[in-house]
C-alpha cells in the first residue's frame, strides 16, 4: 500500500478517521495543524507520496526543532503520535487507536491493573485521556512494587516520592498529566477508606514553563492589513478579517457562520459556539454588517449553501477548515501590508486584539468575558495582561477597614499616629 499511496490522500483519510473515532474538535484542529506541517515538510523536499524515509526525517526535524526550544516537548509527542497514525495507516490501511498506549513498558501486578481499571472508571475517563492516565497509573504502582510496598498499603511518602524522584527522570514532559494522576489515586483511595493518607495532593500544582506573551495586532495594523484588501476577490477576506475583530468571534465559528446567524434587523449574530456549545449572542457595527452584505451580494457565489463565507475557487462550497485556518489569510495580508509577522501571532490573535482594545477602553471585565463566550472569567486573562489597571481593580482598598492608628491615619481626625513597622 505505501508504494503508490499519495501524502495527501493518507492525510485526509488520517483526519477522517480521527474526526470519525470521535476526537473532540478543539483536538482536532490540533491533529489538522500536525498534519499541514508535515504536508508543508513533504513539499519543500519535492514530496508528494508517502514513505517511511519521509516520516523519519520529519520525526528528526521536530525533535531538533524540541531541543533547540522551539517547540515544547508535549507538542513534540503529539507530532510523534500523528506519526504512527501515518505509518499503521500506511502499512494497514486501518487505524487502532487504542493499541498506541503499550502496557508492557510497565508491567504491574493483578491486583495493582484492577485498581488502575476501578479507577479509570470511578472517574468516568475516556478515549485518549483514558489511555494517558492509565499509562501514568500504572507507572506509578510499578514504582510502588518495585520499592517492596503494594498499592492496597501505599502512602503519602511514596506518592511524593514518585513525583519528586522517579517521575523527573522518566516522565519530564508531562509533569502536569502525572500531577493530576496522583490526584485521582490519592483522592480515590481516600474515598475508600485508607485513613493514612493524609496529604491534600489537590492543593499541590506542578511549575509552568515559561508562557510567551504574544502581543495582539494594534488598531493601526489593522487598519493597515485592512487597507491593503483589493475590493474584489478580498470582499471576503475584508468581511472575515473586520468580523473577527470588532466581534472577537473564533475561527471556527466565522467559517460555520450561516446566513441565518445574523438578524439585520436589530444587528445581531446568534450563534451556538463550536468550541463549548454555547449559545452566544453579539452585536455587529453598521460597518461590519456592510462588510459582509458587500461580500454577499457581490462577491458571495450563489448556490443553496448555507455558509455564509464560501471557497473562492471552484467547486463552490463551505470552507474546509483543513485548507482554511485563516493563518494564511493574515500571513498575506500582513505581507502586503508591511506589518511585522510576530512569531506565533495569527488570526486568533485578532480575538485578542478585540478583548485589549475593550479591556483599555475601561469596559468591565465581566463584560469582555460574556462578549468572548467565556464560561469563567478566568480565562480571560491571556486577553487582558496587557491592561495593568483592569488587573489591579481586583486589589483590595482600604476603604472599608477602620484604621484608628498608625502612618494611615488622617491627624486631622484625631487618633495617635503611630508608624506600622
Amino acid at each position: 500500500m505505501e508504494q503508490s499511496l499519495k501524502l495527501t490522500n493518507l492525510i485526509s483519510t488520517l483526519l477522517s478517521e480521527t474526526r470519525r473515532y470521535g476526537i473532540k474538535e478543539v483536538s482536532m484542529e490540533q491533529y489538522e495543524v500536525v498534519c499541514r506541517q508535515i504536508k508543508k515538510f513533504a513539499d519543500t523536499k519535492g514530496v508528494d507520496e508517502y514513505s517511511q524515509e519521509l516520516t523519519n526525517e520529519y520525526e528528526i526535524y521536530v525533535t531538533n526543532r524540541c531541543h533547540e526550544k522551539k517547540i515544547c516537548t508535549e507538542y513534540l509527542r503529539f507530532n510523534k503520535r500523528v506519526l504512527r497514525l501515518l505509518r499503521m495507516l500506511a502499512e494497514t490501511g486501518e487505524i487502532d487507536f487504542k493499541s498506541h498506549h503499550s502496557r508492557k513498558k510497565y508491567d504491574v501486578s493483578e491486583s495493582a491493573q484492577e485498581l488502575v481499571s476501578n479507577i479509570l472508571a470511578h472517574y468516568a475517563l475516556e478515549g485518549e485521556a483514558r489511555a494517558e492516565m492509565d499509562v501514568v497509573f500504572r507507572h506509578l504502582f510499578f514504582y510502588v512494587e518495585s520499592v517492596g510496598s503494594v498499592p492496597e498499603s501505599i502512602t503519602d511518602e511514596l506518592l511524593m516520592d514518585f513525583f519528586t524522584q522517579e517521575l523527573p527522570k522518566t516522565n519530564k514532559g508531562s509533569m502536569g498529566r502525572s500531577l493530576r494522576a496522583i490526584k485521582y489515586v490519592s483522592a480515590y483511595l481516600k474515598s475508600r477508606g485508607m485513613e493514612h493518607l493524609i496529604l491534600d495532593f489537590s492543593q499541590l500544582n506542578a511549575r509552568n514553563g515559561h508562557v510567551r506573551m504574544i502581543p495582539p495586532y494594534s488598531q493601526e495594523e489593522i487598519r493597515r492589513m485592512l487597507d491593503s484588501v483589493d475590493t474584489d476577490e478580498g470582499l471576503r477576506d475584508y468581511a472575515i478579517m473586520l468580523l473577527a475583530f470588532d466581534t472577537g468571534l473564533r475561527g471556527v465559528d466565522i467559517r460555520t457562520l450561516c446566513l441565518s446567524d445574523i438578524d439585520w434587523k436589530t444587528g445581531r449574530i446568534l450563534i451556538n459556539q463550536s468550541k463549548t456549545s454555547d449559545p452566544l449572542i453579539l452585536p455587529l457595527s453598521g460597518q461590519v454588517m456592510n462588510a459582509i452584505a458587500d461580500y454577499i451580494l457581490h462577491a458571495r457565489p450563489d448556490c443553496d449553501c448555507n455558509e455564509i463565507f464560501l471557497n473562492v475557487k471552484g467547486p463552490v462550497r463551505p470552507m474546509d477548515k483543513r485548507h482554511y485556518a485563516f493563518s494564511q489569510l493574515m500571513a498575506k495580508y500582513s505581507l502586503k501590508a508591511g506589518v511585522e509577522q510576530v512569531p506565533m501571532r495569527s488570526f486568533h490573535s485578532l480575538r485578542r486584539s478585540f478583548a485589549t482594545e475593550l479591556s483599555a477602553a475601561g469596559i468591565p471585565i465581566e463584560t469582555i468575558s460574556q462578549l468572548l463566550g467565556h464560561r469563567r472569567i478566568d480565562e480571560d486573562k491571556p486577553y487582558l495582561s496587557y491592561n495593568r489597571e483592569q488587573v489591579s481593580f481586583c486589589s483590595m482598598g482600604f476603604d472599608e477597614i477602620p484604621i484608628k492608628c498608625g502612618i494611615y491615619i488622617d491627624p486631622d481626625q484625631g487618633g495617635d499616629r503611630c508608624d506600622i513597622s
